[in-house]
């Protein structure tokens, strides 16, 4: 297991590593995982800056690591909608403690990634991020962002940032915050709804209230004007 970790890791053989987790929790408790795997601004503009698609294709088909990626589920291509180009795996799970048990990028971030159930609440927890910058001359994992999308309401987190629209929790991880923990609890039972109603009410209210006060200045000018003619 960890070679097969190491060596999805060096897809690059580079220093300077960005990878992208998104991991998405279904209502039926599934969760699809999406890692996204390629170097940073800096590696590509200082080493790479005319071909980064070549360097792409061929650490991809270098060794056995489709072989490697396609006998553990995954599915992968090369995604080139971005600046830069990057190996994107994805895989389906039937459930979170199937998840956190069984990816095969678990040991890349951390020493300890697991989930917690009890009765109708579930905690993700994971700590002790690896960021494999023992051995800087042969590569290293320079940032790092995982998402976490649920359906449910979270009743638990430290994430660094949060998208209300999508429900989604986010952490950010580089060399200098590498002691960073993810926790994050969710309650099964209570389905997510993002207010858009709320939204959209306040939105109105306030165009309401902006007429309404233009009118009123009008009306005001134009009864000023009548009275200065009749005196």
């Amino acid at each position: 297991m960890k070679k097969i970790i190491i060596l999805l890791l060096v897809v690059f053989f580079i220093t300077g590593c960005d990878v992208r987790t998104n991991i998405t929790i279904n209502k039926d408790l599934s969760v699809s995982e999406e890692v996204r795997m390629t170097g940073t601004s800096n590696f590509f503009a200082n080493y790479y800056k005319d071909l980064p698609i070549t360097i792409v294709n061929d650490m991809l088909n270098t060794g056995n690591r489709k072989e490697m990626l396609t006998n553990n589920g995954y599915k992968y291509e090369i995604n080139q909608d971005e600046r830069y180009p990057a190996v994107v795996a994805m895989k389906n799970y039937t459930s979170v403690s199937d998840f956190t048990e069984h990816t095969i990028f678990k040991n890349q971030y951390f020493t300890n990634f697991e989930t917690i159930t009890k009765d109708n609440l579930i905690t993700i927890k994971a700590d002790g991020f690896k960021m494999y910058d023992q051995d800087p001359e042969y590569y290293e994992i320079e940032k790092s962002s995982i998402n976490i999308r649920v359906p449910y309401i979270v009743t638990e987190n430290n994430a660094d940032s949060y998208d209300a629209s999508t429900n989604t929790y986010t952490w950010n991880i580089d060399l200098e915050t590498k002691d960073k923990e993810i926790n994050l609890t969710f309650d099964k039972n209570k389905i997510y709804v993002y207010n858009l109603i709320m939204y959209i009410s306040i939105l109105v209210l306030i165009i309401i209230g902006i007429i309404t006060g233009v009118i009123i200045r009008k009306l005001v000018v134009k009864s000023k004007k009548n009275n200065k003619i009749y005196d």
